[in-house]
């Protein structure tokens, strides 16, 4: 993992190369008439904008022919995107969505990710609220920062800075 700090925003990358593509991505492969048993290079790029915008390009293409930067004949991936809101000091607003660039006219194909990706979705739900549960019940408790969360301790330094800036703009 690579996490990269530009002004406010930070984009965290992960490349693997020649490995064999994960069920979700070989099932993308075969709806986009792509082979599936042939080793990958695949992708996961965060970029996170404040105040709380989230974009995550994910993707597999045959392996050798440029990962991300690979010609569209030889590769799938997907857009997924988080709206996060505040609605009180420990609640918020979570707004996703995630749009292909593979078989998009497929509606079955359309029905299935949507149903996976909402699975996905309330687990991170329910770890999130688990997490806020903690942070109010032991306020004196500092967020441990691990070297796999580089990108999400470099976000949270960016919000306290843009709120930092906002109340002194403000005094």
């Amino acid at each position: 993992c690579k996490t990269v700090v530009d002004g406010d925003n930070v984009v965290t990358s992960r490349f693997m190369e020649n490995i064999t593509a994960p069920p979700f991505w070989k099932a993308a492969l075969r709806a986009n008439h792509l082979a599936d048993d042939v080793p990958v290079d695949r992708w996961q790029i965060c970029r996170f904008t404040p105040p709380s915008h989230v974009m995550i390009e994910v993707g597999v293409a045959h392996a050798g022919h440029g990962g991300v930067d690979a010609p569209a004949e030889h590769k799938v991936y997907s857009v997924v995107v988080d709206f996060i809101t505040p609605e009180t000091d420990t609640s918020m607003h979570y707004f996703w969505g995630m749009a292909r660039k593979f078989n998009p006219a497929d509606k079955a194909l359309t029905a299935q990710i949507r149903e996976g990706q909402g699975k996905i979705f309330s687990e991170d739900l329910d770890m999130l609220e688990r997490q806020q549960r903690n942070i109010s019940d032991f306020p004196e408790r500092k967020l441990l920062k691990l070297n796999i969360d580089a990108g999400g301790v470099q976000s949270r330094k960016v919000i306290e800075r843009v709120i930092a800036a906002e109340q002194g703009a403000s005094a």
